[in-house]
């Protein structure tokens, strides 16, 4: 199977580099193929001209793209997974990479009438000076996770990964200490990047919204669920349609069953709670959550989210 590696550091002499030597050495021992594209030394051009801009934003499939973007849409549909490796810088992927984005991911390729191939596995693996608790704690790996998984990567790819490298600033003791841990890290989810084992259950990063639903409830297919997962605790914000703004938060168990209290603000300005117990099922490929719940009033429903 092939990977195409996106790289995208202005610098030789990094840490960056270093994982992207390793993932690359645990690709090719696992007897797989891989491409890359390095940006900086490719000089890919980031700016869109005029000519790209109109041609997307009037969502028109001509004129023909630049070679250069040919080329990268190439790579893309000639590979079974993609990867992105780079610095964090200020809470995002470097100009270039974003650039990158802007300029392949065209209508008629990435949306519209999409050519792009829907890919197996989609991985981010950024390294960062900050340390990933306060990335937590401040909200900002949850803008960089919903940046990349949830709009660039989105429905294009069937799984998804993001593996932050953190204290890796030279001014931490981190850095070294952590150097040949994480450089193992890089190599082993190269080497692992497509073994089909079965993958630890979580709703971390993923996206639901509401199919079915009684009628003394409030959340439609309008209603947007974002989870998040650690460990055993889960919690999750919810909008849309009749609800304002919600926020859930509880448990999951050994039988993936989520255990649960929520509350929200709807249109109407009314504060409502209550609790619910979901049970996980695959249905059509896809992940549904078949909910009981009940309204602090003490009015029952049910209802089934699906992955979105």
């Amino acid at each position: 199977m092939k990977v195409f590696i996106v790289y995208c550091h202005p610098s030789e002499d990094s840490f960056t580099r270093n994982v992207r030597d390793s993932f690359i050495k645990g690709v090719v021992d696992s007897g797989n193929e891989y491409i890359l594209s390095d940006l900086y030394k490719m000089n890919f051009k980031t700016d869109m001209s005029e000519k790209e801009y109109l041609r997307d934003a009037n969502y028109n499939e001509a004129p023909s793209l630049a070679a250069d973007v040919i080329a990268e849409q190439e790579k893309i549909n000639s590979s079974d997974a993609i990867v992105f490796i780079y610095p964090v810088f200020w809470t995002e992927a470097p100009a270039k990479l974003v650039g990158w984005f802007d300029r392949v991911f065209t209508f008629g390729f990435a949306y519209g009438n999409k050519r792009m191939k829907k890919l197996d596995k989609a991985l981010i693996l950024c390294t960062a000076g900050n340390y990933k608790e306060r990335l937590e704690n401040f909200g900002l790996l949850y803008s960089m996770k919903k940046v990349m998984l949830g709009d660039r990567l989105f429905d294009r790819v069937k799984k998804t990964g993001f593996i932050v490298f953190d204290g890796m600033t030279k001014e931490y003791k981190s850095r070294l200490e952590n150097w040949n841990k994480n450089l193992e890290t890089a190599y082993e989810t190269g080497k692992n990047l497509f073994n089909n084992d079965t993958e630890a259950f979580s709703v971390d990063d993923k996206l639901f919204v509401a199919v079915e639903n009684s009628e003394s409830g409030e959340v439609s297919a309008e209603t947007v669920f974002s989870y998040h997962q650690k460990g055993e605790n889960i919690w999750a914000e919810y909008s849309g349609g009749k609800v304002l703004k919600g926020f859930l938060i509880g448990k999951i168990d050994k039988q993936n069953n989520l255990h649960f209290t929520y509350q929200h603000i709807n249109t109407d300005g009314e504060q409502k709670s209550g609790s619910c117990d979901s049970v996980p099922k695959i249905e059509g490929g896809k992940l549904r959550f078949y909910e009981n719940w009940q309204w602090a009033s003490g009015e029952k429903g049910s209802s089934v989210i699906e992955e979105i």
